[in-house]
């Protein structure tokens, strides 16, 4: 909690002073409205004897009259109200806009951590876990915060109505202090295990967002094979397993409210009976004693409440933390453009690389060299190590060893943002916004002209896809390109790519999951381009590999053969001449 409070400072000091001194102010405003009761009620004769509270507050009125003194009292004490009403007022917008401008701040640093981390590091996480740090994290931490900002604003209020308690009653106030005390010792264990039911909440939630991803994304596999049941079966104990904790935490929770509220109605009978056998108090004092006991009992409470409830939100606020320590080890030249001329040739010399964690190396001292212009093919086994290949020469992993020539110049850290520039990616699962086809170009080209996307669009053989949309390029694809097929979908994404007038394109098993007839209009568009483009094709299939001129063959981390597709069919024994005979 103190670490949560430090950052909330550092983050912004001056919107925090501000809501610290609209809370002490509203604070003052409250108790000194409170302290004029005294005086209203003894003028109004509630009191039997002048007591010397009253006698402090009436010196400045001395000399006027009592229907004056009654008059200029009442007026202050409602302008107080009203000046407090107005604070309280100011007080909760500013809470509300420094709360907004943390959120805001929080996912900010966590969107440029995630957007900017080493992709080893990015992809060692589970995506759900990501979504859940942006969305019940955040919003948890925003809630702690929010807590945090309440419980600073009851002290306040704690301080000021004990001054006024303490100046009515010094014995009384140091018996109220020692009973809270004494229930915060009684309840301490509770604040404990809060952070417990806020690690198990984290964990609970990511679960849940896990099995709902996996269902979503599998829903129509899911229906196929008529075991909708059996799935909503694990949605249902995860979402239970969700609200039985929470229930639980719930209840411990109001058991202290109940507690404190009966205990209030004990003390308040405790304190009367005091003040009038006790200590003879006057009835004005004694009103006014019993009223800021009444207001500053649930303020007690309450903060015991906001406590738990901050603890409960600490354990979020530690994985934001971590999360943006561990992300933010940036991809160093991110914000740099140096560009690379890319005129002859791109090398892999002797070039090493393992996993972080693993003492197994992917790729031995891989060679090879893909020529400006050249379709070249990349073939192995699943699990040789093609992708591996292909982050390293986009620039989302840094070999352990070796190097990666661009016409000789080594891709570094320097000219790495430079490079990206001039790439060009096509997955296998294809990222179609559910939006129109020019949303879907001009998200990732701004500046993009409808002519240009229309000549991309034509380079990509997907043109005369579009003309016939209901709204040609303005026509909604919907989620993941639904009204499109699987080749059509490939298609505008290479029209994406061509659009940003790549000098490399790595395409990832991007024809795997198509149809013989969509995967030749792919490679009739690579064709297409007539050698402008570098070309890189990750592919196990016979018919995409045969769109390249030369073949590289990869088998547990190392290059086996190399060379036009005409000579690797002549190794008898190689994995190309392989692939011919099952085809």
């Amino acid at each position: 909690m103190v670490n949560m409070l430090r950052d909330i400072w550092i983050r912004n000091r001056r919107g925090f002073a501000r809501i610290l001194m609209l809370s002490i102010a509203a604070s003052l405003t409250g108790g000194i409205s409170i302290v004029m009761l005294v005086p209203m009620l003894g003028l109004l004769e509630v009191s039997a004897n002048s007591a010397s509270a009253l006698k402090l507050l009436m010196l400045p009125l001395q000399g006027l009259p009592p229907a004056a003194q009654i008059t200029v009292i009442i007026g202050v004490y409602f302008s107080l109200i009203v000046l407090k009403a107005y604070l309280g007022w100011l007080l909760r917008i500013q809470q509300s806009e420094f709360l907004e401008e943390y959120s805001l701040t929080l996912r900010r640093e966590l969107y440029h951590a995630v957007s900017t981390a080493r992709w080893e590091q990015l992809a060692a996480g589970k995506q759900t876990d990501t979504i859940d740090l942006f969305t019940a994290q955040c919003s948890q931490v925003s809630q702690g915060v929010f807590m945090l900002i309440e419980l600073l604003s009851s002290v306040g209020t704690a301080f000021v109505s004990l001054g006024i308690a303490l100046w009515l009653s010094l014995p009384v106030t140091v018996f109220v202090l020692i009973l809270d005390c004494g229930f915060a010792w009684v309840f301490r264990r509770l604040m404990k295990e809060s952070k417990y039911y806020g690690n198990e909440m984290i964990r609970i939630n990511r679960a849940l967002y896990s099995e709902l991803y996996s269902q979503l994304r599998s829903i129509k596999e899911i229906r196929s094979y008529g075991v909708q049941k059996e799935h909503a079966v694990f949605f249902e104990e995860i979402s239970r397993s969700a609200k039985d904790a929470k229930l639980k935490f719930m209840r411990r929770q109001a058991f202290p409210s109940m507690l404190y509220s009966i205990s209030a109605a004990g003390m308040i009978a405790v304190i009367f009976l005091l003040c009038v056998l006790l200590f003879h108090m006057d009835t004005a004092r004694l009103m006014v004693l019993v009223y800021v006991f009444t207001r500053l009992w649930p303020v007690f409470s309450g903060s015991i409440n906001k406590i738990t409830t901050i603890q409960t939100t600490v354990p979020a606020y530690e994985k934001l933390m971590e999360a943006l320590r561990t992300l933010t080890a940036e991809e160093s030249g991110q914000a740099q453009m140096t560009p690379i001329q890319f005129e002859k040739e791109i090398e892999f010399r002797n070039v090493c690389f393992t996993y972080q964690g693993s003492g197994e190396a992917v790729l031995h001292h891989v060679n090879f060299t893909l020529k400006k212009g050249s379709i070249t093919a990349l073939m192995g086994r699943s699990g040789a190590g093609k992708t591996t290949i292909a982050d390293l020469l986009m620039g989302f992993l840094e070999p352990t060893s070796g190097e990666i020539l661009i016409d000789g110049l080594r891709l570094s850290a320097g000219n790495l943002s430079g490079w990206r520039h001039d790439l060009g990616y096509i997955p296998q699962e294809p990222l179609i916004l559910n939006a129109t086809v020019r949303e879907n170009l001009q998200r990732f080209h701004p500046t993009a002209t409808q002519a240009k996307m229309e000549k991309a669009l034509k380079k990509a053989s997907i043109w005369n896809v579009v003309e016939k949309l209901p709204h040609g390029m303005d026509t909604v694809l919907g989620d993941g390109g639904i009204r499109l097929s699987g080749g059509e979908r490939q298609r505008i994404v290479l029209a994406r790519v061509l659009l940003g007038d790549p000098k490399l394109i790595v395409m990832d098993e991007a024809t795997s999951a198509m149809d013989y007839e969509s995967e030749m209009a792919v490679r009739n568009a690579i064709r297409n381009l007539n050698e402008q483009v570098t070309i890189l094709i990750i592919a196990h299939r016979l018919a995409t590999v045969r769109t390249a001129k030369y073949g590289l063959v990869l088998e547990a981390g190392k290059i086996t053969e190399s060379g036009t597709l005409r000579e690797l069919a002549s190794y008898p024994d190689g994995y190309f001449s392989r692939l011919l005979c099952i085809d």
